[in-house]
């Protein structure tokens, strides 16, 4: 298992009465949430370094097909859409 840090953050107590009502809404915890958001807020590849790798890909040959790159799109939105 990888190694993990803590990391301890302040709310208010509106702030976390809301994040507190998500999470019970959704089945899960404050702190979940909580890596969820950073996950997708900095986590991620950003669009630009998503755009350059498909213009990076689309530059070289390959077998992929445009059904199978729609596919790929495709469920990273769907991803995205659960996630939100």
């Amino acid at each position: 298992m990888a190694s993990s840090k803590r990391v301890a953050v302040l709310l208010d107590t509106q702030e976390y009465t809301v994040l507190e009502r998500i999470a019970q809404s959704q089945g899960e915890s404050v702190t979940a949430l909580v890596r969820k958001a950073v996950e997708q807020q900095y986590l991620r590849p950003s669009a630009e370094q998503r755009k350059a790798a498909i213009l990076g890909m689309l530059s070289e040959r390959s077998d992929l097909t445009w059904e199978d790159a729609k596919e790929v799109i495709a469920s990273d939105v769907g991803r995205r859409l659960e996630a939100s």
